[in-house]
């Protein structure tokens, strides 16, 4: 697992500096929202953060690919202090960066390491009533606490050493943690020292079961919400984990999701689920009732979606090993080149979503670059990222 992290982030720079080729798609992984109903997102592979209104109205952006002060390698986490200032998981440069709430650079901590206050692939960040900060330091298999400039102040480890580490983070108002364990498919709570509380959850798709949950966040009456990642759902629990309720399925439609990997409440109770291989962020009021959606993806003419991307054989996130166009139409064309420019797939389109079975192509690892004729959809152009 750490070696295919590592080919990732690697990867994941490949994209980075590709991103302006042919408009390409970001994805979503970390959404919060600030006392004012502001949406602050995750931008992941544009590298930037994008905030904006409780109904999706474009307010501003800020990042770009880099090592700097206020850029960004593959952002995953964010979270808001009650002051509006914004807290980034700078996951592939190691590090936490805090924003004021138009994106001014204010300070950074963190490098890549073991040693407190470092990091390795740090996903998720929350922040409690005090202003400490809670990172979800992933590859190290634990959380770290800070003051709200970055001092560190304690650790614990999540995970018992199996698999891979804690993803997202959340706090109540009483400052109890809340852990997503990804790969042991469970929930763990803990209290602001990192005293174990409880823990619930197991590999499953029933209710209180779960396949990768990667987002948790707590609303105002200490109800948790998750999100399932591999289920394709929302579970809403309350504080000690018993099972309330859940929404949500596999596919493109409103209160259908392909991969969320994040989830914020505000303090009305409205669920912000960022629907990552969709490209959007949907809205729901805390039962699971759909209310608006839009999209935070950078498309191209025609909106064509491709989903994983990247694609990792045989990852266990997804479960299959196809890559899917969706919004495409019937009796279009789609081509795959790689960056030389020489066709490596063709497909003739005859549903949407399309799906390609990558698994038994002689395809290598890389980008690629995918173009899409005909149908009456124009043309559209994008890249995909394959490791194998």
């Amino acid at each position: 697992m750490k070696r295919f992290l590592g080919f990732v982030r690697i990867l994941g720079m490949v994209l980075g500096l590709y991103g302006q080729v042919a408009q390409a798609a970001s994805y979503p992984y970390g959404v919060a929202v600030d006392s004012s109903g502001n949406v602050y997102v995750a931008d992941t592979n544009n590298n930037r953060i994008q905030k904006f209104n409780s109904n999706g109205t474009f307010i501003t952006k800020w990042g770009s690919y880099g090592t700097g002060d206020g850029q960004f390698n593959s952002p995953h986490g964010v979270a808001i202090d009650s002051s509006g200032n914004v807290y980034v998981a700078d996951t592939n440069n190691n590090r936490i960066q805090k924003f004021n709430s138009n994106g001014t650079f204010i300070t950074k901590w963190g490098s890549k390491g073991t040693g407190d206050g470092q990091f390795d692939d740090p996903w998720g960040v929350a922040i409690d009533s005090s202003g400490n900060v809670y990172v979800a330091d992933t590859c190290n298999y634990r959380i770290q606490k800070f003051n709200s400039i970055g001092t560190f102040i304690t650790k614990w480890g999540v995970g018992g050493g199996q698999s891979e580490g804690p993803y997202g983070v959340a706090v109540d108002s009483s400052g109890n943690v809340y852990v997503a364990d990804t790969f042991n498919h469970r929930i763990q709570k803990f209290n602001s020292s990192g005293t174990f509380i409880t823990t619930w959850g197991s590999w499953g798709s029933g209710d209180g079961k779960f396949c990768f949950p990667y987002g948790v966040a707590v609303d105002s009456s200490g109800n948790v919400y998750v999100a399932d990642t591999g289920n394709y759902r929302i579970q809403k629990f309350n504080s000690s984990g018993t099972f309330i309720t859940k929404w949500g399925s596999k596919g493109d439609g409103d209160g259908q999701f392909w991969y969320s990997y994040g989830v914020a409440v505000d303090s009305s109770g409205n669920v912000y689920v960022a629907d990552t291989e969709n490209g959007r962020i949907q809205k729901f009021n805390s039962s699971g009732t759909f209310i608006t959606k839009w999209e935070v993806v950078v498309t191209n003419n025609n909106n064509v979606k491709v989903y994983p991307n990247p694609y990792k054989k045989n990852d266990p996130r997804f479960g299959e090993d196809t890559i899917w166009f969706g919004n495409v139409s019937e009796n279009a064309v789609i081509k795959v080149y790689n960056i030389t420019g020489e066709l490596v797939k063709k497909i003739d389109v005859t549903q949407s979503p399309q799906p390609w079975d990558i698994l038994n192509e002689n395809i290598a690892s890389g980008v690629y670059i995918y173009t899409v004729t005909g149908g009456g959809g124009g043309k559209s152009v994008g890249k995909i990222g394959i490791v194998k």
